[in-house]
């Protein structure tokens, strides 16, 4: 009687098989003739995986140039007639040397005799940045300065004897470690917000990279150190109605760039890279707005 039984089963078994055989090979008939779309088998969890990976930035196909004049002080009251045809125009606020273009309130830059002399200078600031339809930059030189150096060595960055280092021109350098140093940068980007500019773009923003640099003396992460600065800047001016830019170093996008700069701290400026003429080319990924002589 157990045979009977097992010849029902083996027949029963294998027509299980044939009918797997004849829906695998349907299936495949199916596929082949594009009915069905084998995707459809991918588990969930393995499809949202492959969805999930970041998209690559595309970056923009021949930006228009944002054109921009520099002008003196004497042309101030020109500035309407003197930027057409441009986007904007660029002031400079405060020179390589430390000196402003302006009357600030700071006590280290009155210290310093780094401010303008004349006061009334502030208020044709005022005037300027009102006009209509006119776009104004403050240029601000960072971190090289040798008017609060003189003032105060203890602010410099120094060679390893202990004296201020100078580059080939023969300015010293703010260390951009020190907070009091930082505090009087975000105070003087502070005084250019209110003063009515819709952008301050930092040029210097960096270590140097020119000079004897071989008698600087150790600076640590210089990555690390800027990158603490900028985000205390760009802190301290989210409240203003200014863009805060930066100019980009031709070395920026080099592992540990000596001059501290990274991509990722040009990409976190609110504002936009700007780039010497010589620099723009190794920073075209961020579409440079070039300096205007």
């Amino acid at each position: 009687m157990g045979r009977p039984i097992l010849n029902r089963l083996g027949r029963f078994l294998m027509a299980l098989l044939c009918t797997a055989g004849v829906l695998s090979g349907g299936f495949l008939l199916l596929c082949a003739g594009g009915v069905l779309d084998p995707a459809v088998l991918v588990p969930r969890e393995e499809a949202a995986a492959v969805s999930a990976q970041p998209a690559q930035p595309v970056p923009a196909e021949n930006p228009e140039p944002f054109r921009t004049l520099r002008l003196s002080p004497e042309e101030l009251d020109q500035a309407s007639v003197l930027a057409q045809g441009y986007d904007g125009v660029v002031v400079t606020m405060k020179e390589a040397d430390g000196s402003l273009g302006y009357v600030s309130a700071l006590a280290l830059a009155a210290d310093a005799g780094a401010s303008w002399g004349d006061l009334d200078r502030n208020e044709a600031l005022r005037a300027l940045n009102r006009q209509p339809g006119l776009y104004t930059v403050a240029q601000v030189s960072c971190l090289r300065d040798s008017l609060v150096v003189q003032q105060d060595p203890s602010l410099a960055l120094r060679r390893e004897s202990g004296s201020p280092w100078r580059d080939a021109g023969g300015l010293t350098w703010l260390d951009p470690a020190n907070t009091q140093v930082q505090d009087y940068l975000i105070g003087l980007c502070r005084e250019l917000a209110q003063l009515g500019f819709d952008e301050v773009v930092l040029t210097d923003c960096c270590y140097p990279t020119q000079g004897d640099l071989t008698c600087l003396a150790g600076t640590g992460d210089r990555a690390g150190t800027l990158e603490t600065f900028c985000r205390r800047l760009q802190g301290a001016l989210a409240d203003y109605p200014v863009r805060l830019s930066v100019v980009g170093e031709g070395d920026s996008l080099a592992p540990n760039s000596p001059s501290g700069q990274t991509a990722a701290l040009l990409a976190s400026f609110p504002g936009r890279v700007w780039a010497e003429e010589e620099n723009a080319a190794a920073l075209a990924v961020f579409s440079p707005v070039v300096m205007p002589e």
